[in-house]
């Protein structure tokens, strides 16, 4: 049985969270976004035996409501459930009824994610990423 953990990342687990996310490596931008995440209390990691494999930040100023604003998990685990296990997670520490979040249209394994986990389509934001729009999702009665 795999050990998992999903605790509040801390400011020490920073330059590990960069190594994770592939992006961050060459994008201070997400560096930059990832720090204001964790000084903020709102990054949240998830541990397989004792190592940090992905993260999850979430925001609740969206419109008045929660909002995923970011799944990460390592590529090199990925299709393991981290993600499913980890969004789980981030539900109950959602602020609102209804819980939102996006993801590229080219990313057809997190839309399968989402989906299998409850959440609906909500919309579709274009010119955000060129020639890759973002579907917006929603998960209603998180709370209860």
């Amino acid at each position: 049985m795999v050990d998992i953990d999903i605790r509040l990342a801390g400011e020490q687990e920073l330059l590990v969270l960069y190594e994770v996310d592939h992006i961050a490596r060459d994008d201070s931008s997400r560096r930059f976004f990832i720090a204001d995440a964790v000084l903020t209390r709102r990054t949240w990691t998830i541990k397989v035996s004792k190592e940090i494999v992905g993260y999850g930040i979430i925001s609740h100023e969206f419109f008045g409501r929660s909002f995923l604003d970011l799944i990460y998990i390592d590529q090199n685990q990925r299709s393991k459930g981290y993600g499913s296990e980890l969004i789980s997670f981030l539900e109950t520490q959602s602020k609102s009824e209804d819980l939102f979040t996006s993801t590229n249209e080219s990313n057809s394994h997190m839309q399968q994610v989402l989906e299998k986990l409850g959440y609906e389509s909500s919309g579709i934001i274009y010119n955000l990423d060129s020639g890759d729009p973002e579907i917006v999702y929603v998960k209603k009665d998180v709370l209860t």
